[in-house]
C-alpha cells in the first residue's frame, strides 16, 4: 500500500485525477470496502491540498475570502455526502461512484482543448 499511496501521491502532483485511481486500486486490488476506501482517499487528500496549498501560498498571494468560502462549502458537503454514503448499500455506493468517474473522465475529456486557449491563471486569481 505504501507504493500505490507514492504512486497516487505522483500522480496528483502531475494533475491526474488520482483519487479516483487510489479508490479503484483499494477496493479491487487491496479488498477494501468502498466506504472505507473513499474515507482513506479523503484522509490522503487532506494533507496532499495542504501540502499543495502551502507550497502555491509562497509563490501566490490566497484570496481568504473565497478559500474561507470554498473552506465552508465543501465542509457541508463532505458532512453530508458522509451521511448519505453511510446510508447507501455498498453496491449502489460502487454503482454511483463509478457512473461520476466516469461523467469526470468525459468531461475532462471533452472539454481539455476549451481549457488549453483560455489564460487559466487570469480566471483564477481575478
Amino acid at each position: 500500500m505504501t507504493f500505490a499511496s507514492f504512486l497516487v501521491a505522483m500522480l496528483a502532483g502531475m494533475g491526474v485525477g488520482s483519487g479516483g485511481l487510489f479508490i479503484v486500486y483499494l477496493t479491487v486490488l487491496s479488498g477494501m470496502p468502498q466506504l472505507e476506501a473513499q474515507g482513506l482517499n479523503l484522509h490522503f487528500f487532506i494533507f496532499a491540498t495542504a501540502a499543495a496549498l502551502l507550497l502555491h501560498a509562497r509563490t501566490h498571494p490566497l484570496p481568504f475570502r473565497r478559500l474561507a468560502y470554498v473552506c465552508g462549502m465543501g465542509s457541508i458537503g463532505c458532512v453530508l455526502g458522509a451521511i448519505l454514503a453511510q446510508n447507501m448499500h455498498g453496491g449502489t455506493l460502487r454503482t454511483v461512484f463509478a457512473i461520476v468517474l466516469i461523467l469526470t473522465g468525459l468531461v475532462t475529456f471533452f472539454t481539455k482543448d476549451k481549457r488549453k486557449n483560455e489564460n487559466f491563471e487570469k480566471t483564477i486569481y481575478k
